[in-house]
């Protein structure tokens, strides 16, 4: 009769299961290391083990499905411990020992240098006037479009992608012709002192752009809510278009990318900067819809950008780290080579070590808030949740700022502009 001697004070028995081999870092950042080890035949969950420390006192524990990882939020210029152990489905049972350890040590943190001429991009959705919800501390157009120009102002980002800046009329605007939100908003902002264009201003693609009553179909560029305006004081216009985005129906709502190309004054460069703003809702239809949309973009920013200038990608993509099963999105973008400053990953708070935002400001916060009075930030650290993004071809990212006027209690002071948290990047063109 065989005898299986189990160790005392084990959180769980540990069957004949190998220990995982082949252990490795193939890479390192100055705050994260990545590890890879080979897969154990009908294993269900692996657990990695690390510490500052050899013998593993003060250890960190993480658990994965995969067989590859980045551990993240680690100190810069620092040696840490690995190994890692097969575990049960669950997580309570040890089903194999740990496998022989491993040291990686980070990398030292790099020495920013001072950022010459640097190009301020943002996105930001400020909610169609036609939407109001009456939600808890939601206000009017009318009532809350002060603080949206006053929050442009304070940033007075060089290029803005706007979303739900509606191509409608404003209902309480008695001017002959009407004025949509998207020219109110330049209006105010001109009246403020912010010298902003608006890359296109036609309202509709019709051979009479106003009205999209009796529209006989003509391209003039119109996108909707979904604009860019840019800071004529610091750049200046180029090329612009839009391009409709895939629908499921023929009647549904379209969606756009707007694209501009620009020239910073400053330095003379090119560069070129697209807004879009996605369609909302869960379901694998519109699942696929988001990646079918967010194809069209990459392929388009491609035709229109035959010079290979930087490019920035803003907009609302209603989509996040959290959408089962993926952020499409996200993922489409990352494939085609954009990257995202913040290294806001899938179901991470913490952001990878490739990240590319030398500084952040803000960055836990989500971006879109609700109206909540109480901004809303899943933690005090790390990354949020981020439905509102800013892409970039390869490219110095200085900071990477989400914009929230909040006192020490984290709740918004005086009106909240928008549902949606302006963001804000600061890069140097190559």
């Amino acid at each position: 009769m065989a005898i299986l001697l189990l160790p005392f004070g084990a959180p769980g028995a540990i069957a004949a299961t190998p220990a995982p081999s082949g252990l490795k870092s193939p890479a390192q950042t100055s705050t994260s290391v990545f590890l890879s080890w080979n897969p154990v035949s009908g294993a269900p969950r692996y657990r990695v083990q690390y510490s500052a420390k050899a013998d593993f006192s003060e250890s960190t524990y993480n658990r994965y499905t995969t067989t590859s990882t980045e551990m993240r939020g680690l100190k810069s210029n620092t040696t840490y411990y690995f190994r890692v152990r097969v575990i049960s489905a669950d997580g309570t049972t040890n089903l194999s020992s740990y496998s022989a350890a491993i040291t990686a040590k980070t990398k030292a943190a790099l020495v920013i240098a001072p950022v010459v001429n640097p190009l301020t991009v943002a996105s930001y959705n400020v909610k169609c006037a036609n939407c109001f919800a009456g939600a808890a501390n939601e206000l009017t157009w009318s009532g809350r479009r002060a603080a949206v120009v006053a929050n442009i102002k304070a940033q007075l980002p060089d290029v803005m992608g706007v979303q739900e800046a509606s191509q409608g009329w404003l209902k309480d605007d008695p001017r002959p012709g009407g004025v949509s939100q998207f020219e109110d908003l330049q209006e105010r902002l001109q009246a403020a002192g912010a010298n902003y264009q608006l890359a296109n201003n036609k309202r509709n693609n019709c051979v009479k752009d106003t009205t999209p009553t009796g529209c006989v179909y003509a391209d003039k560029g119109a996108s909707q809510g979904t604009k860019l305006f840019y800071n004529a004081s610091k750049v200046s216009l180029v090329s612009q278009g839009s391009l409709a985005l895939p629908v499921i129906r023929a009647t549904d709502n379209p969606r756009y990318l707007a694209w501009g190309i620009f020239t910073q004054k400053s330095t003379n460069k090119k560069f070129f900067v697209g807004d879009t703003h996605l369609e909302p809702g869960g379901g694998t239809d519109l699942q696929d819809l988001r990646t079918r949309q967010t194809q069209a973009i990459t392929a388009e920013v491609k035709k229109r950008n035959p010079s290979n200038f930087p490019v920035l990608l803003t907009g609302d993509l209603n989509s996040h780290k959290w959408t089962a099963p993926t952020n499409a999105p996200y993922d489409v973008l990352t494939a085609a080579g954009y990257i995202d400053p913040l290294g806001n990953t899938y179901a991470s708070d913490l952001p990878s070590g490739t990240a590319t935002a030398e500084k952040t400001v803000g960055a836990n916060y989500d971006s879109f808030n609700a109206f909540n009075r109480l901004a809303n930030a899943r933690n005090s650290w790390g990354n949020g949740t981020y439905l509102d993004y800013i892409f970039t071809s390869k490219m110095r990212v200085v900071e990477w700022r989400t914009v929230v006027n909040v006192d020490s209690s984290g709740n918004f002071i005086g009106t909240i502009p928008s549902d949606h948290n302006m963001v804000k990047a600061t890069v140097q063109l190559p």
